[in-house]
C-alpha cells in the first residue's frame, strides 16, 4: 500500500469516522454540541493535561523551546494576517486573524498526534497545546475585548480560569516533587482523561454539522493557506531556532498545521465578529486538511 494511502487509512480514517458520526448524530436526533462541549472543557481536558504534565517525564526535553516555537508561530500568524488585512474592517481583522492564527490542537490535535507519533508523544502534545491556548486567549480575546470596549483585563481572567491551563500550576507540582495521587483519585483521574479524545471527536462532528459555507471563497481561502500552508512553514524555522527534534518537533509541526479551532467559533458569538465567517472558515479548513495533514504527516 503507497505510504500517504496507509497514512490516511490509518491515521485519518479513524478520526474521520469518530467525527462523522457525531456529524451524522446530531444531524439525526438534532443533539446539541455544548453540553458534550462544555463538560470537555471543564472536566475531561483538565484530567487529560494533568495527567500529562504531572508525569515528571513530560518536563525531560526542551519544554521552553516547545513553548517559545508554538507560542511565536500563532503570534507571527496574527502579525501576519493583520498587516495583510491592514486596509480593511477592525472585526475583519480580528477575525480572520484568529481564524488563521489558532488552530484544533484539542479536538482533532491530540487524536491526530496520538494516532501518527503514539501516546510517547501526548506529553510533548501537552505543551504545545499549552502554548497555543495561551496564544489564543490572550491574543484573541485581547483584541475581541477591545473591539467592543471591554476591560483587556477580562483576558488575563480567562487565561487564568481557562480549566486546562489553571491545572497546569499544580501539575508542575505533582511533577516537581514526584508526587503520586492517591489510587482512587489517580484512577478518576484516567477515567476522565481517557474519555477526553472520543468525546472531543464526536463534540467536533456535532459542532460541524451547524457550520455552513457562506462566505466568499476568496476569504475563506485566505484563511486556509495561513493557517494550513504557512502556518507549519513559520513553525520550521522556529522549531530549528529552538533546537526541537523528534517527538518534541513533530507534535509542534502537526498542531501548528491544524485547521481553525471551534473556540474561534465560540469567541466571535461572545463578542459578535461575524460567526458566519467563523464557522465557514471551521468547516471549509476542516475539510481540506485532511489532504494537509496527509502530506505532512507523510514526511515526518
Amino acid at each position: 500500500m503507497p505510504e500517504l494511502l496507509r497514512i490516511f487509512v490509518d491515521v485519518l480514517v479513524p478520526v474521520a469516522v469518530v467525527v462523522g458520526a457525531g456529524y451524522l448524530a446530531a444531524r439525526r436526533w438534532g443533539l446539541d454540541h455544548r453540553p458534550m462541549g462544555t463538560l470537555a472543557y471543564w472536566l475531561l481536558a483538565p484530567a487529560f493535561i494533568f495527567r500529562l504534565l504531572a508525569d515528571p517525564a513530560a518536563f525531560q526535553g526542551p519544554v521552553a523551546g516547545m513553548l517559545g516555537a508554538s507560542l511565536l508561530t500563532v503570534v507571527l500568524l496574527w502579525i501576519v494576517m493583520a498587516l495583510v488585512l491592514r486596509q480593511s474592517s477592525p472585526e475583519r481583522r480580528v477575525l480572520d486573524s484568529m481564524a488563521a492564527s489558532f488552530g484544533n490542537v484539542g479536538n482533532l490535535g491530540f487524536p491526530i498526534v496520538l494516532f501518527a507519533l503514539g501516546s510517547e508523544a501526548l506529553s510533548a502534545a501537552a505543551i504545545h497545546f499549552l502554548a497555543v491556548t495561551i496564544g489564543v486567549f490572550v491574543l484573541g480575546i485581547t483584541a475581541s475585548a477591545r473591539l467592543r470596549s471591554g476591560s483587556s483585563a477580562q483576558a488575563l481572567v480567562r487565561v487564568i480560569t481557562t480549566p486546562a491551563i489553571a491545572v497546569a500550576p499544580l501539575a508542575f507540582a505533582f511533577a516537581g516533587f514526584e508526587w503520586q495521587l492517591p489510587t482512587f483519585a489517580g484512577r478518576s483521574v484516567d477515567l476522565l482523561a481517557d474519555a477526553m479524545i472520543p468525546v472531543m471527536l464526536l463534540t467536533l462532528g456535532m459542532q460541524l454539522a451547524t457550520s455552513r459555507m457562506t462566505s466568499g471563497f476568496g476569504r475563506i481561502g485566505l484563511i486556509g493557506v495561513a493557517k494550513l500552508i504557512l502556518a507549519p512553514l513559520v513553525y520550521l524555522p522556529l522549531a530549528a531556532l529552538f533546537g526541537l527534534s523528534g517527538d518534541f518537533h513533530d507534535t509542534g509541526l502537526l498542531l501548528a498545521a491544524m485547521p481553525t479551532a471551534v473556540l474561534v467559533g465560540l469567541i466571535s458569538l461572545e463578542f459578535d465578529l461575524e460567526t458566519e465567517v467563523a464557522t465557514a472558515a471551521i468547516l471549509g479548513t476542516s475539510l481540506v486538511s485532511i489532504l494537509t495533514l496527509g502530506l505532512i504527516i507523510r514526511f515526518l
